[in-house]
């Protein structure tokens, strides 16, 4: 995006690494920043819809897919790409993933209603698919890859039994009944399939 967009100078990128400037920028934040009213309120909470959107489609919880958005908005995005141009902002780590799971779950749950109508809008298929992708377009894109690498990819929040205190019986037996333990570990499960 162009300068007048991002704020981000070009300048300024240059005069030292990007290690440098991104360590700067982790330090200094987070700032209330400048951006446009588009871009910090609608840009970003689209953006944080996306995130939740995603992960409510491949089966995550509200939750989870909340604490997804919040995951990739801040880590990936605010204190990752974005950190190696400007200091993470207060807004961008409030609005993308807090006002972008409202909108998330109210997208999802359109979704859930274009699946009852046969995935058509308006009586049209074309509307059906595009809508689809509106809602979802970071899934879409992955199952159109998906489909052209002739693979599946889903992503599923879990418990896990923690590693250092089970032994293979003690698994088996847990399997029927998963409070057995007093401790779990939780993660994100990414399944491939060829």
């Amino acid at each position: 995006m162009p300068e007048s967009v991002t704020n981000w100078d070009k300048n300024s990128l240059e005069e030292t690494s990007l290690w440098d400037k991104w360590k700067a920028n982790v330090k200094a934040g987070p700032v209330w920043d400048e951006d446009d009213f588009v871009i910090n309120y609608i840009g970003h909470p689209v953006s944080g819809a996306w995130y939740y959107t995603m992960a409510r489609n491949d089966g995550i919880d509200p939750l989870g897919s909340f604490l997804y958005s919040v995951f990739v908005s801040t880590f990936v995005w605010e204190y990752g790409y974005e950190a190696f141009a400007e200091i993470p902002s207060i807004q961008d780590l409030i609005s993308t993933p807090v006002i972008g799971s409202l909108m998330g779950e109210y997208m999802y749950r359109l979704g859930k209603d274009i699946d009852k109508n046969g995935g058509e809008v308006l009586g049209s298929r074309f509307l059906g698919s595009f809508s689809y992708f509106l809602i979802d377009p970071l899934g879409n894109i992955g199952n159109g890859i998906g489909d052209v690498l002739d693979l599946s990819v889903t992503m599923k929040y879990q418990t896990f039994q923690p590693y250092n205190n089970i032994n293979q019986q003690t698994y088996n037996r847990s399997i029927e009944k998963p409070s057995q333990f007093a401790s779990f570990d939780y993660g994100f499960m990414i399944n491939v399939e060829f």
